[in-house]
């Protein structure tokens, strides 16, 4: 039976769908995944969809509303918090100095709104799905006497240190942190920043070091990989109990809208020769310095490489006609796959590391912050399909000449031979996973049946 014969039998019978509550973070690299899954599970697997988001973060979630009929937005609106400014209801408009901690804490005030609608409902929800920097919404399925499900748009690898991380609190240290014998250490610097950033006795960072730590205790877990390249840490993971040893690998979840496209990066791609761009970006949350920028301009023009440099700054426009600097969004994916990219040059966001995997290029590690210096290790040491090239942190500034070097080398024929092939091989088993009979295309059946289930259970 299709999906359209699913829902239209349900409708016939009048019976209603089985219905799941989502909360996003609203961070573009958390939303955006986890509204993809959403929409997945609306389209292919017939469930209703409430997402809850306040009113500023509407236009995010636009696309994904207007692709289901099964999708339905709960409007609540933020109320005032001592710790955020008016207005502040995304990561990216946070002040400088309000950390994440203030949006985590803030948006647990919306628990009574929630309840109260949950209440209205003739068709409550049966589950409940929120990002894993919502842990407490462990405690608020609890209220709703329904599932709770955690959602991971990182690594298994994060999970599994994160949580002994903000159980034992290990102090700075001059020497690598190691949370397990089982896991790999982690210079203090390099630990994700949501830990490291953490401050003991404040009342924001207090309460999400409780979130992260309920993470634990959901029904199970979903996490935006796949089996082949996470493996040794969903393990790791499952035989902790984790989520109750529930964990379901169902990445990388392909996208379930089209990107938007207003860069004109295309034309310029197709006019290059096969294998002969590097493609250049740090993220949406990254804002690159001064310094930093002239060093990779002046990297980029030693290097004589053709490229695209996607910046939220401004930047000289091209290098010798070789190049092409686009700022605002860039749709990656399409980019990535484009067949004159060579290679990327990436901070090691999740959704960038998934991305490039996918496209099969080689892969230049520049960790700045946040998960990426943890993502980094399983690329270049694990998975063996990136080279480190940098590094980022206060003040660190590349040599231009040498990141030139690099960069020319990576659209070098025949350069990094043994990368190259591990890379090809990576998005090979990538695309398998996610097709039919793979092991993410598997996982997600078994996480369907196990949120039907709770619905008959209801």
């Amino acid at each position: 039976m299709t999906t359209n014969q699913a829902v239209s039998v349900a409708v016939a019978d009048r019976r209603p769908l089985p219905h799941l509550l989502v909360f996003p973070f609203p961070a573009q690299g958390h939303l955006l995944p986890l509204l993809h899954l959403s929409t997945h599970l609306a389209t292919r697997f017939a469930f209703s969809i409430t997402v809850i988001i306040t009113p500023k973060n509407l236009p995010l979630i636009q696309p994904f509303l207007s692709s289901s009929s099964q999708i339905h937005p709960l409007v609540l609106p933020l109320p005032p918090s001592s710790s955020l400014p008016s207005g502040a209801e995304h990561i990216r408009t946070l002040p400088d100095g309000t950390p994440s901690a203030a949006l985590i804490h803030a948006l647990s005030s919306l628990r009574p709104s929630i309840l109260r609608w949950a209440k209205s409902q003739s068709n409550p929800p049966s589950a409940l799905i929120s990002d894993f920097f919502l842990g407490w919404c462990v405690n608020l399925a609890a209220d709703l006497q329904i599932s709770h499900v955690s959602f991971f748009s990182v690594s298994a690898l994060l999970a599994a240190i994160l949580h002994p991380l903000f159980l034992s609190l290990p102090p700075p240290s001059s020497t690598p942190v190691s949370v397990s014998p089982s896991l790999p250490s982690f210079p203090f610097p390099h630990l994700p920043s949501v830990f490291r950033r953490y401050v003991a006795g404040n009342p924001d960072w207090d309460f999400t070091r409780e979130s992260f730590l309920s993470n634990s205790l959901s029904s199970a877990a979903i996490f935006d990989t796949f089996d082949f390249f996470d493996s040794h840490y969903l393990s790791h993971l499952r035989s902790s109990s984790y989520a109750s040893g529930r964990l379901f690998a169902v990445g990388p979840i392909p996208p379930a809208v089209p990107e938007s496209d207003n860069s004109n990066i295309f034309p310029y791609l197709d006019s290059c020769p096969p294998n002969s761009v590097v493609y250049i970006c740090f993220g949406s949350q990254f804002t690159t310095e001064p310094a930093l920028a002239a060093a990779i301009s002046a990297g980029l023009e030693s290097s004589g490489v053709r490229f695209v440099w996607a910046v939220g700054t401004a930047a000289p426009e091209e290098f010798n006609g070789k190049g092409k600097v686009v700022k605002g969004w860039v749709p990656q994916r399409a980019v990535l796959e484009h067949v004159a990219v060579a290679a990327f040059v990436t901070h090691c966001g999740w959704n960038s590391v998934l991305e490039g995997l996918v496209a099969g290029v080689l892969l230049l590690a520049w960790p700045m912050e946040a998960d990426q210096f943890v993502n980094a290790k399983l690329l270049v040491e694990d998975a063996g399909v990136a080279v480190r090239i940098c590094e980022g942190g206060p003040g660190k500034v590349p040599e231009a000449a040498e990141l030139g070097r690099l960069i020319g080398e990576a659209v070098e024929e025949g350069s990094w031979p043994a990368l190259r092939l591990k890379a090809a091989e990576m998005a090979r088993k990538a695309k398998e996973a996610v097709a039919e009979g793979g092991s993410s295309f598997l996982a997600m059946e078994e996480m369907v049946k196990l949120l039907k289930q709770a619905t008959t259970e209801d």
